[in-house]
């Protein structure tokens, strides 16, 4: 099973990302942080999928594909694109 984190003080603290309230087509998305559900983004490490695009001159902005569910789903139809202006915030 495996399951994304993010800190935002190098290592000190680590949590789960929470996911985003809706979809592109503006349907809400049922999932908590609270009640272990979150968003996973594949990294590096995961096989023939894509990883996550930041910039240091472009603060904040994230470009990466995942899922939102209890853990990180490797099926294409379960995988999605997400954006984030916010450094995931």
């Amino acid at each position: 099973r495996k399951t994304s984190y993010i800190t935002f003080d190098k290592g000190g603290e680590w949590k789960r990302i929470t996911p985003p309230k809706k979809t592109s087509k503006g349907d809400e998305i049922a999932c908590h942080v609270n009640e272990g559900c979150s968003l996973h983004l594949h990294g590096r490490t995961s096989s023939g999928r894509v990883p996550f695009y930041s910039s240091e001159s472009s603060a904040g902005i994230i470009i990466a594909s995942g899922n939102v569910g209890d853990e990180l789903e490797m099926r294409d139809d379960e995988v999605n694109t997400y954006f984030s202006r916010d450094a995931g915030l």
